[in-house]
């Protein structure tokens, strides 16, 4: 029993001192308090993430738009691989599944409502740009048990949008916006069908379409 005990106290004080000794930074790397962490967090335009040692955790930006250097290869790439065709006037929206997690795995989502809830997102985008979400996935065989395997994930190839847009494993799942010269906007971690939508108008906005803004 006194082992046990023991035990226990050494646990706890484990725990105590990792989060007595955890330190907070902000998306520019520099440290800050816990105080401004949590309210910067708070904002909703920022994700927790691990930082560079095991007692640290940042802040990244939820947003990040740029110009892919060579769209024509990543584009023959895709095409090459999945036999899907992409749109060469209309943005492309990659919807990017990373493998399970925690926050992939928890919730009250069943098949049924995974799929209504996605179905919605589709007619939303198409009545956008008149194109359909890609699924993409890291690993097929790797899905969770609230009702994604529904959805037409085909298998990332070669890793090419992880190595180009999602390098870090972002919480449930992430979606990137690009249009046919390779302007993109992505967003990391859990997301709403009204964020879709959001990036699709801002795609299109640049390309200079704004079309049905409803």
């Amino acid at each position: 029993m006194k082992k046990l005990w023991l035990s226990l106290l050494i646990m706890m004080g484990s725990f105590y001192t990792k989060a007595q000794s955890l330190r907070y930074f902000g998306s520019d790397n520099n440290e800050i308090s816990k105080e401004k962490f949590d309210e910067t967090l708070e904002t909703g335009k920022f994700l927790r993430m691990p930082g560079d040692s095991i007692n640290h955790t940042k802040l990244i930006l939820r947003e990040e738009k740029g110009k892919l250097a060579d769209y024509a290869a990543f584009k023959k790439a895709i095409e090459s691989q999945t036999r899907k065709k992409l749109s060469e006037i209309s943005p492309t929206v990659f919807i990017y599944y990373p493998g399970k997690d925690p926050c992939n795995t928890s919730g009250a989502a069943t098949p049924a409502s995974k799929r209504a809830w996605h179905e919605e997102l589709q007619k939303g985008v198409w009545k956008l740009c008149e194109t359909k979400p890609l699924y993409v996935t890291k690993n097929i065989n790797d899905m969770d048990s609230t009702g994604s395997s529904v959805l037409p994930w085909i298998n990332d190839p070669e890793h090419i949008v992880e190595k180009t847009f999602f390098k870090q494993h972002y919480p449930c799942g992430s979606f990137v916006v690009i249009a046919p010269n390779g302007d993109y906007l992505s967003h990391f971690g859990e997301y709403a069908k009204d964020s879709v939508w959001k990036a699709v108008k801002q795609i299109k906005k640049q390309m200079g379409k704004t079309g049905d803004e409803s």
